[in-house]
């Protein structure tokens, strides 16, 4: 709409230069083969055997959906930085105190809920790093140590796929399979909370413990930490 007013304040564009022509394209000569072709006959086919992909396992980690975008979000931040503590050479005495605002507020947890999920996260971190084992399974001595391991592979005639959240071979010789839950757990008897949850989430803890068995000879051993209660909660599969 502006044009009409402001064409004569801009120098009018120079003409485009003619464009070279393209060069000639030289295709090689068409080679026929004396007729008759010979046709052989066709290769045996190899045997192969379907296997069924599950894009989701239907026997995956139950998903609780009461739980909210504050509870996910301090899981998600309380696993990354434990990943980040587990490939640092030396672990600290305490938590770095960061400030976990902006990455809370990416994650979708609202204002109101940002302080409590930070004093959530600042306490996991503190007394994972407070615990002898919490220290022991970031510890850096350990062989063949991985965070955020995925493996695919097939379980049960069918190929899923993994992410382990701590996995490591010990002194004894022992490949370690560990899941991060960061539940809390408020009265009744904790034992029977850790039970519970060790029944609950023995199927995914067995998927991963045969996923990881072909990482090398060592026998697996499977458990769930909590980094709220550091508990570690053996798991048999």
């Amino acid at each position: 709409a502006l044009w009409p007013v402001l064409r004569s304040h801009f120098p009018a564009p120079e003409p485009a230069a003619a464009a070279d022509a393209p060069p000639a394209v030289s295709l090689p000569p068409l080679r026929h083969w004396a007729a008759p072709w010979p046709v052989g006959s066709p290769p045996v086919q190899a045997p192969a055997e379907r296997v069924a992909l599950s894009l989701r396992d239907p026997e995956a980690a139950p998903e609780y959906r009461w739980v909210g975008i504050a509870a996910r979000a301090v899981g998600t931040v309380v696993h990354a930085e434990l990943r980040r503590l587990a490939q640092s050479n030396v672990l600290p005495a305490a938590a770095s105190g960061r400030d976990y605002q902006r990455w809370l507020q990416q994650l979708g947890v609202e204002t109101g809920e940002q302080a409590a999920a930070q004093a959530q996260i600042q306490a996991a971190l503190q007394r994972t790093l407070n615990d002898e084992r919490g220290r022991w399974l970031l510890g850096a001595a350990h062989h063949e140590s991985h965070c955020e391991l995925p493996l695919t592979g097939v379980y049960q005639g069918r190929v899923i796929n993994a992410i382990i959240d701590r996995t490591f071979v010990d002194a004894a010789g022992t490949r370690w399979v560990i899941d991060y839950k960061t539940s809390s757990h408020e009265g009744g008897s904790l034992p029977e909370f850790l039970s519970r949850e060790a029944e609950r989430h023995r199927p995914q803890l067995a998927r991963y413990a045969t996923l990881a068995a072909a990482l090398g000879p060592e026998p697996v051993r499977a458990a769930l930490y909590f980094p709220l209660l550091s508990e570690l909660c053996e798991v048999p599969v």
